[in-house]
């Protein structure tokens, strides 16, 4: 038997599609954590025998059945499948993310003297099934500093605010919000 293997990553609610290279025989079982979903014939239309019926609706067999479409992604669909046609197992492993939802900036700190204020704001993103999460600051035309938390010292009189934009990353989206004032975050 000849192993191929690919990953895939997909948001819920999209589609992903695994494509055969190998089309040694006349069908092909698509299994999903090792258990069979359904069989398709080659041909057009290609001709398929669904063994778990929760899947039908969102299953597509595009290339005359050399290939598996499916539709509106959830968290669940995560995970391995398999296609075996006549010799050939092909393993694919999809991973299924939400999109983020714009981050939430809050100050954690102010320490204030006669010098100044300094503020430490932290960006987050609520809830869950986003996967890794990074997040970096960009302050005016200064480079990124990486990290959900930043130390900002108040502007000096008279010099324009900073505009601190934190921005998250996911692997299927980026999102980003902005502040100008810390002060008035931290009041």
């Amino acid at each position: 038997c000849t192993n191929d293997r690919a990953e895939v990553t997909s948001a819920t609610g999209r589609s992903v599609t695994f494509f055969l290279k190998n089309l040694d025989g006349e069908a092909a079982a698509w299994s999903f954590h090792d258990d069979v979903i359904v069989t398709v014939k080659f041909g057009n239309p290609p001709e398929a025998i669904f063994l778990d019926q929760k899947y039908k609706p969102r299953l597509a067999f595009p290339r005359n059945g050399s290939a598996l479409t499916i539709s509106q992604l959830t968290t669940d669909d995560a995970g391995t499948y398999t296609a075996k046609t006549l010799g050939i197992k092909t393993t694919f492993t999809l991973h299924v993310y939400r999109e983020l939802a714009v981050p939430t900036v809050t100050c954690t700190m102010q320490n204030c003297s006669a010098d100044g204020c300094l503020y430490t704001l932290r960006c987050a993103t609520s809830g869950s099934g986003y996967g890794n999460v990074s997040y970096s600051w960009s302050m005016g035309d200064l480079p990124g500093r990486e990290g959900p938390t930043v130390v900002v010292e108040e502007s000096l009189p008279g010099e324009p605010p900073l505009l601190l934009t934190c921005v998250a990353q996911n692997p299927v989206s980026s999102r980003n919000t902005s502040v100008v004032l810390p002060a008035a975050l931290c009041a």
